[in-house]
């Protein structure tokens, strides 16, 4: 008799929990937190049926003969397999929220904003979806590109619009000078 067994891992909480997880973590190494993960264990069951018919056979001794043809009632088994689960709990462990593993060290050792992953005057923010609030005229998961404003309605710029990296300006035509507000020309 085979029983076949397959898995399903279902995190119980966590939604950044794969992020979060990391090579050879134990409980008492650094900033490690332990999560419950509840692991779907579906299996194949046996499951033995019966059937009865009745059949056809030779049988001995009839009246007035040696042989005769009669019925005769006969139980057949197979054996079926119905699949079931059960819930396996398991505990994990896990860098805690904030803090990540490299290169398979012992521990968490480095805090998630720590080790320069925004540019450009970006702020991470741990616990958000996009980790670097990013400074005017960059955007990007690590504030890494620059945003060309003047793409979009020529910067707000009457004439010339010229972008910088992090910025832009207007620029005015020749024998034309560009008014206070920065974006008209004269």
């Amino acid at each position: 008799m085979a029983v076949l067994f397959y898995s399903l891992i279902i995190l119980v909480h966590g939604i950044n929990a794969a992020s979060r997880s990391g090579k050879n973590l134990m409980p008492n190494m650094p900033n490690v937190c332990a999560e419950q993960e509840v692991k779907l264990v579906a299996q194949m069951q046996p499951c033995v049926q019966a059937f009865t018919r009745m059949v056809k056979a030779w049988k001995q001794g009839c009246q007035g003969q040696s042989w005769c043809m009669g019925y005769e009632r006969r139980t057949a088994y197979y054996t079926a397999y119905r699949q079931v689960y059960r819930q396996e709990h398991q505990t994990v462990y896990k860098c805690c929220p904030g803090w990540s593993q490299l290169n398979g060290e012992a521990g968490c050792l480095y805090p998630v904003c720590s080790y320069g992953v925004c540019f450009n005057g970006g702020q991470c923010r741990e616990g958000s979806a996009q980790l670097c609030h990013c400074s005017a005229g960059f955007s990007g998961p690590s504030c890494q590109y620059d945003v060309n404003e003047c793409e979009e309605t020529n910067g707000g710029c009457e004439a010339l619009c010229c972008n910088t990296i992090g910025s832009f300006y207007c620029k005015c035509p020749a024998g034309q000078e560009l008014k206070e507000d920065g974006k008209t020309c004269q």
